[in-house]
């Protein structure tokens, strides 16, 4: 998967409390990531490494394979 569309939706997500699940290739159960603080592109070509408030995670966006977003009920 292209690194600008998850750059995208990781950047929407900061002090929000959307969800985004993403499977990698090869996983058999998909990353959930919440809570984001920071995203940033990393110089490699496709390497992004995103800040929680419990994690850092270091991706290569080339390995997504999939992801999607739980929805947000507006009351």
């Amino acid at each position: 998967m292209e690194r600008g569309p998850i750059l995208n939706v990781l950047r929407d997500m900061i002090g929000t409390s959307a969800e985004l699940d993403m499977a990698l290739t090869g996983d058999h159960e998909p990353i959930e990531l919440r809570d984001v603080i920071e995203v940033e592109q990393l110089h490699s070509s496709h390497g992004i490494r995103i800040t929680t408030k419990s994690n850092t995670i270091w991706i290569d966006s080339s390995h997504v394979s999939a992801m999607w977003q739980a929805r947000v009920d507006m009351d």
